[in-house]
């Protein structure tokens, strides 16, 4: 058994065939073919049933193809941190932040970070409709802070940890209210007036999938900032983050509104998160440890 024999299985199972995973690794079908029979020998069961037209584990082979993508998970771990460890501290580490989640959650951290890893450069970078999920997915940034629900798990490998609290409220604008005469009490009332919310999540999530909300007049902004500014401009009522809208609440622009059993305060987490198949770096290790010690 090696590494490369459990990259051929991990890709026979997920093409179903020999061929096209041939095609993916730039190997021989012959060769995947051998090196499967080589692990079914050393297993001393069959992995794949060959029954039918495409490859199918079978049901020993699904629990053998669930602690081999571990062990390949590990392999390029161990990969990663040989090379961080050649190198050093990392020249630059990337921190990502959803637009949605103050950014300042950041600066508690970095302190300490340029300190400890002062010839580290670091860049901080916001996206909107959950982007920085994807770009920690893909590689692209070291660690990242948004909004958390459990169900983002079936987007990526992560690892997360909670870091801030996350109150999601409806508001409507105090002129509004004064043009419609009342402030919305009941759902009726809410559905007659325009919604304003985000476009569809850049994970694939469809908002309304979340809400559920039948609301047919609707505006969709693709960032929480233009969605503010529309709530304020009266043009409808909206769900956004309470940190954005707590001066305007304070000053009476925006009224907060609950209508149990249909809209009211969402209660969730902001969570920093890594890639569970990537090791960090030096410098960003420190600051993912600092964020455990924190929520310890």
């Amino acid at each position: 058994m090696n590494i490369l024999h459990l990259e051929m299985m991990q890709t026979v199972a997920a093409t179903g065939s020999l061929q096209q995973a041939a095609q993916q690794l730039f190997k021989t079908q012959s060769a995947i073919s051998m090196a499967l029979k080589k692990l079914e020998q050393e297993a001393g069961f069959a992995l794949f049933d060959r029954s039918g037209y495409r490859l199918k584990l079978t049901a020993h082979g699904q629990q053998y193809l669930r602690q081999a993508e571990e062990v390949l998970r590990q392999h390029q771990r161990l990969q990663t941190l040989a090379g961080r460890l050649r190198e050093g501290a990392e020249p630059h580490i990337t921190l990502c932040y959803d637009h949605t989640c103050d950014a300042g959650l950041w600066l508690q951290h970095i302190d300490t970070l340029q300190t400890d890893f002062p010839a580290t450069e670091i860049r901080i970078e916001g996206e909107s409709q959950l982007r920085s999920l994807r770009r920690v997915n893909e590689g692209e940034v070291d660690l990242a802070i948004c909004p958390w629900l459990p169900l983002f798990r079936q987007y990526g490998d992560f690892e997360t940890t909670p870091i801030a609290p996350f109150e999601l409220i409806v508001v409507i604008a105090d002129s509004l209210v004064k043009r419609i005469g009342t402030r919305p009490t009941t759902r009726q009332q809410l559905l007659n007036l325009t919604m304003l919310l985000p476009q569809n999540l850049d994970v694939g999530i469809s908002v309304d999938a979340i809400l559920r909300l039948p609301s047919k007049r609707r505006i969709q902004a693709n960032d929480v900032t233009t969605q503010r500014e529309l709530l304020l401009a009266g043009m409808g009522w909206g769900i956004i983050p309470k940190h954005m809208v707590r001066p305007y609440l304070d000053g009476g622009q925006l009224h907060e509104i609950s209508i149990p059993g249909f809209v009211q305060q969402v209660n969730l987490e902001v969570h920093m998160i890594r890639s569970a198949a990537r090791t960090l770096g030096p410098a960003a290790q420190s600051l993912w440890q600092q964020a455990l010690n924190h929520c310890g």
